[in-house]
């Protein structure tokens, strides 16, 4: 059972994660139509306008302030994300509210100390509201991926692209659910999460495989390494025995690999916004990808510290 001071970590903690993951989703899928599709792009513009009104909701409830694992694992806004934008903004001709990444990279350490009634009624809402938000942003993106699956519209983002992003979506929605009935989080919902997290990081290996320039021969061969590792993992959950011990050794396996990935996906960044590395996506996807990594491992982390609450 949750406290109220869970309640408003755990909440918070997903709101300025995911809606900052759906922002990006946003930007990806508006510049990856041909102008023509001029009814689609205004409909993302809107659901990126919402993600950013509910991120900054979800802001000032902070009080400016959040856990140090949070800020220590950069599982909201990274090193990279501002420059990024920047780039996007500068190649595609768009424009991104930075305001609000800069406001999210001056968040302090600490935990904010006037969690009252009223502040946890206020976030209820928020929780109801982003989640008619992301169910009806998912029922957008089904309809883009139907059509696009049917060739009946054309986009630049893969099929895959959208599993990927139900992925997130879906996790969002069954987390904020289980918040709003004050259901802890616990080691063994967190071991449900390893195959799935496994599954969606090769998903994420695959795009920086095919969104990588082709001259960039040693990414895209490092890239279909983590491809087949990550493959490997999966095909471990569907043949292992469902005992304690087996789960905690893949659980072990699955967060080393992710941690190789990590740096790996950290040394692609610095070369982007170094201009000594160009992808077929905007800059913000590669960032999206790496806070998503880093997000992932502070979960396995923290659930095998028995610590989510932090």
């Amino acid at each position: 059972m949750l406290t109220n001071k869970d309640f408003y970590i755990q909440s918070l903690r997903n709101h300025l994660y995911y809606l900052r993951t759906i922002k990006d989703f946003c930007v990806t899928i508006e510049l990856s139509f041909y102008k023509n599709n001029i009814d689609y792009i205004n409909t993302v513009e809107l659901f990126l306008k919402k993600s950013t009104e509910l991120i900054k909701q979800a802001l000032s409830y902070t009080d400016g302030v959040v856990s140090k694992e949070a800020l220590d694992n950069q599982i909201y806004v990274s090193d990279f994300t501002l420059p990024c934008e920047k780039i996007t903004e500068q190649l595609f001709g768009i424009n991104i509210d930075t305001a609000i990444t800069e406001e999210e990279l001056n968040l302090k350490e600490g935990i904010n100390q006037n969690i009252d009634d009223e502040l946890i009624n206020n976030i209820k809402i928020l929780n109801k509201n982003a989640i008619v938000f992301a169910k009806n942003f998912k029922s957008l993106c089904n309809e883009i991926r139907v059509k696009m699956d049917n060739n009946e519209l054309f986009s630049f983002s893969y099929i895959d692209f959208f599993n990927y992003l139900f992925d997130e979506v879906n996790t969002y929605i069954d987390d904020l659910e289980r918040i709003m009935l004050m259901e802890s989080f616990s080691p063994i919902y967190a071991a449900s999460y390893d195959y799935n997290f496994a599954s969606t990081l090769q998903k994420t290996a695959r795009f920086i495989r095919d969104w990588v320039d082709v001259s960039q021969k040693d990414i895209y061969d490092i890239a279909t390494y983590y491809v087949n590792s990550f493959g490997e993992i999966i095909d471990a959950y569907l043949k292992m025995s469902l005992s304690p011990i087996s789960q905690e050794e893949l659980s072990v396996s699955l967060n080393n690999l992710l941690a190789e990935y990590q740096s790996f996906l950290k040394e692609i960044l610095i070369r982007l916004v170094n201009k000594k590395l160009s992808f077929i996506t905007p800059a913000v996807s590669l960032d999206n990808i790496y806070t998503s990594v880093n997000f992932y491992k502070f979960v396995l982390d923290m659930s095998s510290k028995e610590d989510y609450a932090k």
